[in-house]
């Protein structure tokens, strides 16, 4: 892709606090961002509630918040700072979580902030569950009996259509968080009331469990010009 010129101040977003039991492959992601951003000459301006990470180095941006991470905070960090880009999607979970938000409540275009990467779309076509399977189906890929579910009534009714035992993805949520395996309706009660919560839409996929088939798993990285590894 050609160097973007027109802007200069771009805000990177980090992963938050590292939890155990999750990998650090997003906070690595982020500091690997910052660098190759201030190595093009763009000003960083870099906002992480974890200190314990060396992306909130001083060094490591122009401009560094240890700040929580709540969706004011950014605004007003982005507002003074006078940010005209946002890469979010190096912060994980997180960081696609927020620009989400921003996109949606119009503040990024109402304060003319370009959403760099990833452009909402395709953020909410791989996060958003029903437009994911959507998705597949435009282009003729199989996919597992499924359905989506906003509360725990249609969940119990689309594990009946399905058959047990059946999977919860709550969607938006990072590495399986509130989801799980539910192998009859009183397991699907304990799991679905968490998956809606951790879900930013309340939205829950009830698939059919395929645990102990053979998996593989490919993936690819494709350029506008159409090459791909």
């Amino acid at each position: 892709m050609p160097k973007i010129t027109d802007i200069q101040r771009i805000m990177v977003i980090g992963s938050g606090p590292i939890i155990i039991g999750q990998a650090a492959e997003f906070d690595y992601a982020g500091t690997q961002a910052c660098r190759a951003l201030k190595n093009e000459g763009y000003e960083v301006i870099l906002v992480n509630s974890n200190p314990a990470t060396i992306m909130t180095d001083t060094n490591m941006a122009d401009k560094v918040y240890i700040e929580p991470l709540h969706i004011d905070m950014i605004e007003k960090i982005m507002i003074k700072e006078n940010v005209q880009g946002l890469l979010a999607t190096l912060g994980g979970q997180t960081g696609l979580n927020f620009a989400m938000e921003l996109s949606e409540s119009g503040f990024l275009e109402k304060h003319g902030i370009r959403m760099l990467g990833t452009p909402a779309e395709g953020i909410k076509m791989g996060e958003d569950r029903e437009a994911f399977r959507a998705a597949m189906l435009r282009i003729d890929e199989p996919c597992i009996p499924s359905g989506i579910a906003t509360n725990l009534q249609e969940s119990l009714d689309m594990a009946d259509s399905i058959g047990y035992p059946v999977i919860v993805r709550p969607a938006f949520t990072l590495g399986g968080t509130g989801g799980g395996i539910a192998a009859d309706p009183e397991h699907l009660r304990e799991i679905v009331p968490g998956g809606l919560a951790a879900s930013r839409v309340h939205q829950v996929l009830i698939e059919r469990s395929i645990a102990g088939w053979k998996e593989i798993e490919f993936e690819a990285v494709r350029d506008a010009r159409g090459n791909a590894i």
